[in-house]
């Protein structure tokens, strides 16, 4: 593979978990109390950018397998940190755990 290619791929790697990124930010504006007031959708759109290392981590290694089916994992991960996160505002007690990984 020539240095373009290794960029070109690299390029392709990083456009699943930037593509994340508008949806978290639209969720965090939203929700602020200014706008609509609703905690519950602030914290989905901060959690995404609260673990926005592992969402780069999980997104490009699962571009650079072999048969690229990364985006079911980035996904899964992006619903949990929502899930889990967002579930806190309604309920300070809650701790979903496994249950969000279900």
């Amino acid at each position: 593979m020539n240095i373009l290619g290794f960029f070109q791929r690299l390029g392709r790697a990083l456009q699943l978990p930037i593509a994340v990124l508008p949806v978290a930010a639209l969720l965090l504006r939203f929700g602020q109390p200014d706008l609509l007031n609703m905690p519950f959708i602030a914290q989905a759109g901060g959690s995404i950018f609260d673990n926005l290392a592992l969402v780069f981590a999980i997104g490009v290694a699962s571009s650079w397998s072999k048969d690229s089916a990364g985006a079911a994992a980035l996904a899964g991960a992006v619903g949990y940190f929502v899930m889990t996160k967002a579930m806190v505002t309604i309920n300070p007690e809650i701790n979903m755990g496994v249950l969000a990984g279900i």
